[in-house]
């Protein structure tokens, strides 16, 4: 038997991009962004062996908002065209 847990899980993984706005396309990027930032405040309070890694996650929080603002940009150009 499913659990409710479950059938969350399988919303979420077959979620399109199409069925998100642009609202919850920049709420998403700036989850992201706040995410790295509050990985580089950790930073400053453990060992430069996790502070490396906290500095990669960040980056990759930070790239992956980028992305993901570039490309929403980019789906409302080809929506406003003729």
């Amino acid at each position: 038997m499913r659990t409710s847990q479950q059938s969350r899980q399988d919303w979420g993984m077959t979620l399109s991009p199409e069925q998100l706005s642009p609202d919850d396309w920049r709420r998403i990027c700036d989850a992201l962004r706040y995410l790295g930032r509050d990985l580089h405040h950790r930073s400053f309070s453990v060992t430069a062996e996790r502070r490396k890694l906290l500095w990669e996650e960040m980056d990759h929080c930070l790239a992956l908002a980028d992305r993901l603002s570039a490309a929403q940009a980019l789906a409302l150009e080809r929506s406003a065209e003729p």
